[in-house]
């Protein structure tokens, strides 16, 4: 950093960048998962009229394993349950951190302003 300010402002402005990237990275991975609840969600509303005896595929990583509706159903739902868990905790790290942020933004302008170095 610059000669002219404090160690203590140094290490707040470090901990301020720290804080923004990892917010932008809680976006990514918020925005990834809740890209695969709308593939899930489309899944689902694919098959809901299906007859749960009735077979499908579905993908199981790089493989296509056959099953019934009704397996499928419930193996998307736990997906979908365990998406929506994941966004829940990401969301409330994502604020937790945006509030941490917001502080240590408002206390670097109030140093800079102040004159503090």
């Amino acid at each position: 950093m610059s000669k002219g300010i404090s160690p203590q402002l140094e290490d707040k402005i470090k901990r301020y960048q720290s804080l923004q990237q990892q917010m932008g990275s809680l976006q990514q991975q918020i925005q990834a998962v809740k890209l695969e609840q709308l593939d899930i969600n489309k899944a689902l509303k694919e098959i809901e009229e299906l007859p749960d005896n009735e077979e499908c595929y579905r993908s199981i990583g790089r493989l296509l394993v056959k099953s019934t509706i009704k397996e499928t159903k419930v193996k998307l739902g736990d997906q979908k349950d365990l998406y929506d868990t994941r966004v829940k905790l990401a969301e409330k790290s994502y604020e937790k951190i945006k509030k941490q942020f917001e502080g240590l933004e408002k206390d670097i302008k109030v140093a800079l302003e102040s004159g503090e170095k």
